[in-house]
């Protein structure tokens, strides 16, 4: 199993190109507020870790590059951590809309990720988010999460 995107040791140019990935998603439903403090933060404890001089504004005028992906993000992992950090934001503000999956995949597909680890990576991701939540003693409010999550 791959790891959380939280536990990838990332470069500075895989962070910024997660970065500006996310920041697409983020904006292809018009940006939520939860989404964008979400990636501030995400860039702003990686740019600590990694020596980024880049700032956050100036990073997210660029668009995300697909030729830069394929050069940076050349094993399954890092693609998995792309596309997990991509749907970790997506669903920031509760819902994965349309709008959104057709981001990811998209990104996905330009940057030459396989359908299969696109799929697999939205399952352990609502995998993820409702272990996290499965403690809940309210049953029904975790069916209706685990309904949701599924659409």
């Amino acid at each position: 199993m791959f790891p959380n995107p939280s536990e990838a040791a990332l470069t500075l140019p895989q962070v910024q190109l997660l970065v500006r990935a996310m920041h697409r998603v983020a904006h292809s439903d018009g940006a939520h507020e939860r989404e964008l403090v979400l990636l501030k933060e995400f860039y702003e404890a990686c740019r600590a870790e990694v020596s980024g001089l880049t700032d956050y504004a100036d990073l997210t005028r660029m668009p995300f590059d697909p030729v830069m992906a394929k050069e940076v993000l050349d094993t399954p992992q890092l693609q998995m951590t792309l596309l997990r950090s991509c749907y970790f934001l997506a669903y920031a503000d509760g819902t994965l809309s349309d709008p959104e999956k057709q981001a990811i995949a998209a990104i996905a597909s330009e940057a030459g990720i396989d359908a299969k680890l696109v799929n697999e990576a939205r399952e352990l991701t609502k995998d993820a988010l409702l272990q996290h939540i499965s403690r809940l003693a309210n049953v029904p409010a975790l069916k209706r999460v685990a309904s949701d999550l599924n659409n």
